[in-house]
């Protein structure tokens, strides 16, 4: 067999090889798969069905359904000045630019290399047997060239490394995705909180204010003989629990507005006109219909923790082919050119050098290494697999018991109102008793107050509500549809910026 003949076969078998490892490096989404195994024939699940949510497009905007301007303000801060979201964003731009480089790896490298150095020989270089011979003379040499090397990608490696950087990429866009749409949750909860408190703070002054006058009048008709004094204690323990309560709402209510000061960027010890009005006393919002409400057709494939979840399975399989491949051989083909010798000679011809050729490299012998990688990305790819799935799983269930909770929070809260309408009535029948002397003067105080914290049962109990149907949308899938939820964020930033 010819030279020519066993090297055309080598680089026939090398082009085979390298075709048929080409294939197949970008696996599968599997997000269609979960769809069809646990949400198949199901037009709606049971929750939303018992609830009437219809299927459709959500809006992305949803916490404008709440008609509250100063909500919307404070949300609009928080996409504009965010640091987590800001780092979200960043770290996408990152991972885009790290898969843009791993792609570009299966292009040519090319660089320039130049070394001037002078050399001379040790004496027992020069003269290793001791003869006498004297010290050969310094060198001066400068080495000058460029080369040019591409590894042919082999067996798909290169593609499949570039692939698991796309799916690395896409775990970056996803975890930015839901970081902007888990902010706006946020700021709404905190806000709701700040509103309650607000609303619970004002009643629980009034109501400190009406137990104090009924602690006098205790201690007045205990004076004369007309109660005992274990009314009166009492009711000065009620005032004292009253005014400890007093005390802890404000702590939390400065604890939600300094917890909205961090979200939408600002420092909490900072104040300004504008953000006394975004966060001054005003009643909680009336809590939006479930009418208003859709539910996407494609939910899991909307929830960013789906599909960060199928990114990383195709990351992890992309891994395991990386690691069962890692063995077979690499081909380069490389070329360099450029000139050596002393200085002043190197425009001469003698000094050019030039070398041209392919460069094959095959690890045969690790001991075991290749197989504990591959056993290692294996187990990895199974891990990646079961948190894929109990991902689409929590997804499943926290839509259902989401919707759940929100029906129980809507039912809470009319019986709060009901109770609130009697407690209103109860407090205007005992004034009436007590203007015409049927009834001591502590009574019309105590139904007072009586009404005071069923008020405030009612206050949570909508605020309760309104939480509920921020999980709701959240649980639904109200993930920015449609466009890209990056490019989307990015185009906010550039315009707040004008």
């Amino acid at each position: 067999m010819t030279t020519t003949s066993l090297l055309t076969r080598t680089a026939g078998a090398l082009m085979l090889m390298a075709m048929a490892g080409c294939a197949s490096v970008a696996p599968r989404s599997e997000i269609p798969g979960a769809t069809d195994r646990y949400i198949v024939g199901a037009q709606s699940s049971p929750a939303a069905a018992d609830a009437g949510v219809v299927q459709g497009m959500p809006t992305r905007t949803w916490w404008r359904d709440f008609a509250d301007p100063s909500l919307n303000a404070l949300i609009e801060l928080a996409l504009r000045n965010n640091h987590d979201l800001k780092a979200a964003l960043a770290s996408v731009d990152e991972a885009r630019a790290m898969a843009g480089a791993a792609r570009r790896e299966a292009l040519p490298t090319g660089g320039l290399e130049a070394k001037a150095e002078q050399s001379q020989l040790s004496a027992i270089e020069a003269d290793p047997y001791r003869q006498g011979f004297p010290r050969p003379p310094s060198h001066r040499l400068l080495n000058v060239g460029q080369f040019l090397s591409w590894e042919v990608d082999l067996f798909g490696r290169i593609g499949t490394a570039a692939a698991v950087a796309e799916r690395q990429a896409d775990v970056a866009q996803a975890d930015a995705h839901a970081a902007a749409t888990l902010l706006q949750g946020e700021v709404a909860r905190h806000y709701f909180e700040m509103r309650r408190n607000q609303q619970a703070l004002r009643s629980l002054e009034t109501e400190v204010d009406l137990l104090e006058r009924r602690v006098a009048k205790m201690n007045a008709r205990y004076e004369a003989g007309l109660v005992d004094r274990r009314a009166m204690l009492a009711a000065t323990a009620d005032h004292a629990r009253l005014v400890a309560e007093k005390v802890q709402t404000a702590a939390a209510l400065h604890a939600e507005v300094a917890a909205l000061a961090v979200l939408v960027g600002r420092s909490p010890m900072a104040s300004d006109g504008d953000w006394e009005a975004l966060i001054a006393p005003a009643p909680l919002p009336n809590a939006p219909d479930l009418r208003m409400l859709t539910q996407p057709t494609d939910l899991l494939a909307r929830r960013p923790d789906v599909a960060r979840a199928d990114a990383l399975l195709r990351a992890s399989l992309g891994n395991v082919v990386l690691a069962e491949r890692a063995h077979l051989p690499r081909l380069s083909l490389n070329l360099f050119g450029g000139v050596l010798g002393p200085f002043g000679t190197t425009r001469e011809s003698s000094a050019q050098r030039y070398a041209a050729g392919p460069t094959l490299q095959w690890d045969w012998l690790d001991f075991g290494r290749r197989n504990a990688r591959e056993a290692a990305a294996r187990a990895g790819s199974e891990a990646a697999w079961h948190k894929f799935e109990q991902t689409v799983l929590t997804a499943l269930r926290e839509s259902e018991t989401s919707l759940r909770e929100w029906s129980g929070s809507r039912s809470a809260w009319e019986e709060a109102q009901r109770s609130e309408s009697v407690a209103r009535h109860a407090a205007d029948y005992a004034s009436t008793r007590v203007a015409a002397g049927l009834e001591p003067p502590t009574m019309d105080l105590e139904q007072q107050a009586t009404y005071e914290q069923v008020h405030r049962e009612a206050i949570a109990a909508q605020a309760r509500l309104l939480q509920a149907h921020v999980q709701v949308q959240l649980a639904l899938g109200a993930w920015q549809p449609g466009d890209d939820s990056y490019a989307a964020q990015r185009s906010f930033e550039n315009q707040s910026a004008k």
